[in-house]
C-alpha cells in the first residue's frame, strides 16, 4: 500500500487524523509520500508516531507562534510561518520524532519538493544526515516562509506548489497494493489564477527564483486534480476526501478548537476507510 498525503497548511491537521485512524486500525503502509505539511505527517507516520503528530497539531501548532502575518510584513522579523521554529526548537530539540525509525523503518518515507529552476516536482527519500534539510524545503510555503531552501546545490520550495498530491509520480521502486490518497481539500476544487493582490504579494514577498512558479501554480494544481479525479473514477486510487461540508480550517487557521476538530474529523474518516483499505490490500494483484 502506498499512502499519499496532501499538505495545505492547517488543513493538514485533517490528514494527520486520517493517517492515525488508518494506522490505529492495523494498517502499515509500504510507502508514504508527503507534500508540504503532509511531509511532517508522513514522517511521524513512517516512524509509527501518528498519535504524536495529532498531538502536535492539537497542542503545539495553534496560536500566533507559528502563523503570524504581522511578523510576515515586518522586514526585520522572522518569516510569518515559523517553520524553522517548529522544526528546530520543537520537533527536533524536544526529540518528538524518531528520525532513525522514520527513514529506515518498515514504511519507506518520501517527501516532495518544488525545484524552482524548472518548476517541477522532486521526490526524495530522506536519510538521517539530510532529513531536516529536505523536510524544511518541503514545508517552505513561499508567501509565508519567503525563503528558497538550497539542498545539494539546488533551490527548492514547498512540494505542494508543483504537485499537491504526488500519487502518479514515479518512485524509486514499485509498491504492491492500493494507492490511497488523502486530500485536505475536495478533489473537485479548481484553483483560479492569482488575483491582483495575490500577484502583488508574490512579487513583493516571494524570492525572485520562485515567483514564476508561484504565479503559475494554479495550472499545475488543476492538471493534478484532473488526473486524480480520473484515477479515482477508474479505481486506480482510493481517495479520502474531506467531509462534504468541508473542514473547519483554512490554510492559515490558528484557532485551537478548529484545528482540533479537523484532527478529530480526520481520525473518523481514517477509521471509516480502514475496512475498505484492508480489503484492497488483501487482493492478490495491484499496481504501485
Amino acid at each position: 500500500m502506498k499512502l499519499v498525503l496532501e499538505g495545505g497548511g492547517s488543513r493538514a491537521a485533517f490528514s494527520a487524523g486520517v493517517v492515525h485512524g488508518l494506522l490505529s486500525s492495523g494498517l502499515v503502509p509500504d510507502a508514504i509520500v508527503g507534500s508540504s505539511c503532509g511531509s511532517l505527517n508522513a514522517a511521524f507516520a513512517a516512524a509509527g508516531q501518528s498519535e504524536a503528530a495529532c498531538s502536535i497539531w492539537r497542542d503545539v501548532i495553534p496560536g500566533k507562534r507559528f502563523i503570524n502575518w504581522r511578523r510576515q510584513f515586518t522586514p526585520w522579523g522572522p518569516p510569518g510561518l515559523g517553520i524553522d521554529d517548529l522544526l528546530d526548537n520543537v520537533v527536533r530539540a524536544q526529540g518528538l520524532l524518531d528520525v532513525e525509525r522514520a527513514v529506515s523503518g518498515r514504511t519507506h518515507l518520501y517527501v516532495t519538493l518544488t525545484d524552482v529552476q524548472n518548476s517541477s516536482v522532486h521526490i526524495v527519500q530522506p536519510r538521517t544526515d539530510d532529513f531536516w534539510d529536505w523536510m524544511r524545503a518541503s514545508l517552505a510555503l513561499p508567501v509565508g516562509y519567503n525563503k528558497v531552501v538550497t539542498v545539494e546545490g539546488r533551490g527548492y520550495i514547498d512540494g505542494g506548489v508543483a504537485c499537491p498530491a504526488a500519487f502518479d509520480d514515479p518512485l524509486p521502486q514499485q509498491y504492491s497494493g492500493p494507492t490511497v490518497v488523502v486530500m485536505t481539500r475536495s478533489v473537485h476544487t479548481k484553483k483560479a489564477a492569482p488575483a491582483l493582490w495575490e500577484r502583488v504579494a508574490i512579487r513583493t514577498i516571494v524570492p525572485a527564483p520562485a515567483r514564476k512558479t508561484c504565479l503559475e501554480q494554479h495550472h499545475a494544481y488543476n492538471r493534478a486534480m484532473l488526473r486524480l479525479r480520473e484515477a479515482a473514477e477508474s479505481q486506480r486510487v482510493l481517495l479520502i476526501d474531506p467531509p462534504p461540508e468541508g473542514l473547519p480550517v483554512s490554510r492559515l487557521t490558528r484557532d485551537a478548537a478548529s484545528i482540533r476538530k479537523a484532527v478529530d474529523l480526520g481520525i473518523e474518516a481514517g477509521k471509516r476507510a480502514a475496512d475498505r483499505v484492508h480489503a484492497l490490500c488483501a487482493q492478490p494483484a495491484a499496481t504501485g
